[in-house]
């Protein structure tokens, strides 16, 4: 049997995206590889989801109108640990320069990715850093 699918099996991931389109794309892709998956449309929803479900991991845009995803970041890192301020994160975007990439790193993001994105990357960032959590 082909477990290739089932990588993410078991990991709550919240997908932050003001893009209603690339929102439900996300969320597809990762329900394909059996992710139980949590859609914000904005950075306060995104804030409210992790207080109330806690998820695992966070694939959030960065250009989003009123808080973007660097602020998002921000915010959810001066939560306490317990509410979920360390929750991993990847940023999903279409900055894609190397210094951008350092920008969301400094901001509290583990991961980087550039839109448009090839699937296995994502799988990949998304394990990485819920391998880094399950291991601690």
């Amino acid at each position: 049997m082909n477990t290739d699918h089932f990588v993410l099996s078991g990991v709550k991931v919240l997908v932050i995206d003001d893009e209603p389109e690339a929102r439900a794309l996300t969320k597809l892709v990762l329900t394909l590889y059996h992710a139980d998956v949590i859609a914000a449309g904005n950075a306060v929803e995104g804030l409210e989801q992790v207080q109330m479900h806690r998820p695992d991991v966070i694939v959030s845009d960065i250009a989003m109108p009123q808080t973007d995803g660097y602020q998002f970041m921000r915010q959810l890192r001066n939560l306490p640990a317990h509410n979920g301020g360390q929750t991993p994160a990847v940023a999903l975007t279409a900055f894609g320069r190397q210094e951008d990439r350092a920008k969301a790193l400094d901001a509290g993001f583990q991961g980087h990715l550039s839109k448009p994105f090839e699937l296995q990357a994502l799988i990949d960032a998304i394990s990485s850093v819920t391998r880094q959590l399950f291991r601690n």
